[in-house]
């Protein structure tokens, strides 16, 4: 072990410094406002990644060659993070969403024989030996089942129960050094992460998540499946189930060969994971298009279905929280600064408008003013920068009142914004998660049982709500036509919804915190 930690150390060591001089020539941000902004991305960035070769003014990277949990999360984190890297790492990094190196066949046929006592022959009378799908954790192979059903057999990489547990303490142990180092607030998060991802590794787990998504999922949200299990052959480290044919949610060419509207497919898609956020509490933490798959409806062909897949990593809201989430947009939405405020004064965030923003991953002023006015020069950018690790410090002053809920599903938020983005952000996401937020509202507050006036009050700030949806729907439709004409006629600096929210975000985030994006890159 320790040789080829040094290897890769050795490989990672010259891919750093590739990269730093790369950065400090301006070939990847060549809009950074100052040397300091490309030095604090360089450090952020040359850890997770190892520079193989140059072209031109592009860096290609490749993937480490360990074969950790904790580099394919990171590589599959970075695979999301549209809204800071270009694309030439995201692309590259989507690759972990289920491309990750497998196992060969004999070094998993001992699993099957421990857990169910018989070799692989004996259960299926056919089973592919080249994996179709690989991940950190597991990988899943086609088979039939000796009755002629096809399935999926998702089996668990050799000793990965043996690994994790070093795995969590080497991120255990970077995540206090990088706090120590940066003098910022991180290690509480450790518990409840590497708790996450302990759980992942027991398929036993996940098979009760499996089967209350499909109670919870199917009928409640249209044009959403998840696969039938088999439960006789399910243990806590092999999961059968249907079969699935379908395409990659980010496969955008063969979903429009289909002949299904992307902007509907990922309505869709939200609607699934807003639906769980909002309404049920349970919620599927890891929405990437590896794990969220598009076919044809079995049962009526010129219907689009959506299948979730993989429900490994959940998070579990409880009842006060999913509550409390659900007033929060609807707060946001109606601009209820009061509200907003009590909420996140109890969770520990004293600036409520920064707090809204990183929630809507849109810009959020109580002031109805959408762009700030101040006009912030590269001084003033410089010197955000340099007052930018204390404005972080500030905001996670009081750890302990912060709900850990919020830790598993930012990570969730971001991947569902960056499934949007992919395609050009056609959808507007947060008009379809507030539409549910303000359903959880109603559904905590028992609508139903009011009576006289409480019950006029409630029908009515839930109209009120609807009214605000609906022209957020109304704008959004009118900047795309407009950017459509104005794209016709040969315009194509033209702004449309969201690149005008995209513009707005990078200017709260400059004058918040002094981060400086690409304009565009946000969705």
């Amino acid at each position: 072990v320790l040789p080829s930690a040094w290897q890769a150390s050795s490989r990672c060591h010259a891919g750093m410094e590739a990269a730093a001089e790369s950065l400090r020539v301006g070939q990847l941000y060549p809009s950074a406002p100052s040397q300091m902004a490309r030095t604090q991305t360089t450090r952020l960035l040359v850890p997770w990644l190892l520079v193989c070769e140059q072209e031109g003014n592009l860096i290609k990277l490749g993937l480490f060659s360990s074969h950790t949990r904790n580099c394919f999360q990171i590589g599959q984190s970075v695979s999301a993070m549209n809204h800071v890297l270009p694309p030439q790492f995201t692309s590259m990094f989507a690759q972990l969403q289920d491309q990750a190196p497998s196992s060969p066949l004999k070094d998993i046929e001992p699993i099957f024989q421990e857990d169910f006592g018989r070799p692989v022959s004996e259960i299926f009378s056919e089973f592919d030996s080249v994996a179709v799908a690989s991940a950190s954790i597991a990988q899943v192979h086609r088979a039939k089942l000796k009755d002629g059903t096809v399935v999926a057999v998702k089996v668990q990489k050799p000793d990965i129960r043996h690994q994790v547990p070093w795995d969590l303490a080497c991120y255990r142990l970077l995540v206090y050094l990088f706090e120590k180092s940066f003098d910022l607030p991180l290690y509480w998060t450790c518990d409840d992460v590497c708790e996450n991802i302990s759980r992942e590794v027991d398929f036993r787990e996940e098979r009760k998540n499996t089967e209350r998504a499909k109670k919870e999922l199917e009928g409640a949200v249209p044009n959403v499946y998840v696969p039938k299990l088999h439960p006789e052959l399910c243990t806590k480290r092999v999961m059968v189930m249907e079969w699935i044919d379908g395409v990659k949610l980010s496969d955008q060419k063969k979903i429009q060969e289909m002949g299904f509207s992307v902007s509907t497919v990922v309505t869709t898609m939200l609607s699934a994971f807003s639906h769980q956020i909002f309404l049920t509490g349970n919620v599927h933490c890891d929405p990437h298009p590896g794990n969220v798959l598009v076919r044809k409806d079995p049962n009526n062909p010129s219907k689009h279905q959506v299948v979730v897949l993989d429900h490994g990593l959940y998070v579990f809201e409880s009842n006060e929280f999913r509550r409390e989430y659900a007033k929060l947009w609807k707060a946001m939405v109606l601009l209820d600064t009061e509200e907003l405020k009590r909420i996140c004064t109890s969770w520990g965030f004293k600036d409520h408008e920064l707090f809204a923003s990183i929630q809507l991953l849109k810009p959020f002023h109580s002031s109805h003013r959408s762009v700030i006015n101040h006009k912030t020069t590269r001084k003033d950018v410089l010197q955000l920068q340099l007052d930018a690790k204390a404005r972080v410090r500030d905001m996670l002053s009081q750890t302990h009142l912060i709900p850990r809920e919020l830790i598993i599903l930012a990570r969730c938020m971001n991947i569902l914004r960056a499934n949007n983005k992919q395609f050009g952000a056609p959808v507007n996401r947060v008009a379809v998660m507030a539409r549910y937020a303000a359903r959880g509202a109603a559904l905590d507050e028992g609508v139903s049982e009011f009576r006289g006036m409480k019950r006029y009050k409630a029908i009515m700030s839930g109209f009120v709500v609807s009214m605000h949806i609906w022209l957020i729907g109304v704008v959004f439709h009118a900047s795309q036509a407009w950017k459509k004409v104005n794209f016709y006629f040969g315009n194509k600096n033209a702004l449309g919804f969201e690149e005008s929210l995209e513009k707005q975000v990078k200017e709260t985030l400059e004058h918040k915190l002094g981060f400086r994006v690409s304009t565009g890159s946000l969705g």
